[in-house]
């Protein structure tokens, strides 16, 4: 397995964004800028076993409309195609995915089916905060979205490690719902924008984009469920491997070589990290693999 180094980017400008609980200005336009000087050139590439497995068991596409999770929140639609593999269609709900060349297209509206302090209570699906453990509400809302991530089939890791600052949507789970990095708005520190994440770890920024950093309860609660996709095509599982036990991560990348029931030639794997202070985040500031594209 090749083991990757990872890299000091000494020139980023200040611009290191997510997402916005302090409903100022639209961040979207916002890029981290890197001197040449700083940019690592890949020597080596390594290609890892395609997530685009067997689905000779599972053929026909899959449509669900509405699509009620269970949760309390609106339905939704889902959509998989043919094409995909069955590791998808079991467990991604709230989005349409097709097939396209060597890459996944997946497209959300990012409206969580689940109960949120974010909705309006007029819409029935809002859920108290928990004022009693400090939290509160940010100022926005969440808004329908139109995300498309194109997410390569086959992942590829090179001895450059790939900074994710700069890309809000790093990843999607399986509920439709995207990732955020571990970064906080600028001018705000994760400390405190963590407490106004709702009940179930997510929050949308000011442009009504919602989104979890951290352990989705809603999908996993110190387990080893499947949380989604990165952008790099690694798969996402929670806290633990399949073995019950808490796997030691990649301190830059938060993942470790693994082989899990979905991908039984041996990958990479992105977990929650197992972190008692503010839950656990999702993913740290750097991608392990190269990184598709989210629109």
């Amino acid at each position: 397995m090749l083991r990757l180094r990872s890299i000091l980017l000494t020139a980023v400008a200040a611009f290191v964004w997510n997402c916005d609980s302090s409903g100022g200005s639209d961040l979207s336009s916002a890029a981290v800028l890197l001197s040449s000087s700083s940019q690592c050139t890949p020597t080596t590439t390594t290609t890892m076993p395609t997530t685009l497995t067997d689905n000779s068991s599972c053929s026909a596409a899959i449509d669900i409309n509405p699509d009620d999770r269970g949760f309390g929140g609106p339905t939704c639609e889902t959509h998989i195609a043919a094409e995909a593999p069955c590791w998808m269609k079991t467990s991604f709900h709230c989005v349409t995915i097709t097939v396209e060349g060597s890459n996944y297209v997946i497209t959300t509206n990012d409206k969580p089916p689940h109960k949120s302090s974010y909705y309006s209570v007029a819409s029935g699906y809002n859920e108290a905060i928990d004022t009693a453990g400090g939290f509160h509400t940010n100022p926005n809302t969440i808004i329908s979205q139109n995300i498309t991530m194109t997410i390569p089939t086959t992942p590829t890791v090179t001895d450059c490690t790939q900074s994710n600052a700069g890309t809000d949507s790093v990843g999607i789970t399986t509920l439709g719902v995207v990732i955020f990095n571990n970064q906080a708005a600028p001018g705000d520190s994760f400390a405190t924008e963590y407490y106004t994440m709702d009940p179930s770890q997510g929050h949308p920024q000011n442009t009504g984009k919602y989104h979890y950093h951290t352990e989705p309860y809603k999908i996993t609660n110190d387990d080893d469920n499947l949380v989604g996709i990165m952008l790099d095509g690694f798969p996402i599982y929670g806290k633990k491997n399949q073995s019950g036990s808490y796997p030691t991560l990649d301190s830059t990348t938060h993942t470790t070589s693994c082989t899990t029931t979905e991908f039984v030639d041996a990958t990479y794997c992105y977990h929650v990290e197992n972190n008692t202070g503010l839950n656990g985040y999702i993913i740290g500031s750097y991608f392990k693999g190269t990184p598709g594209s989210v629109d």
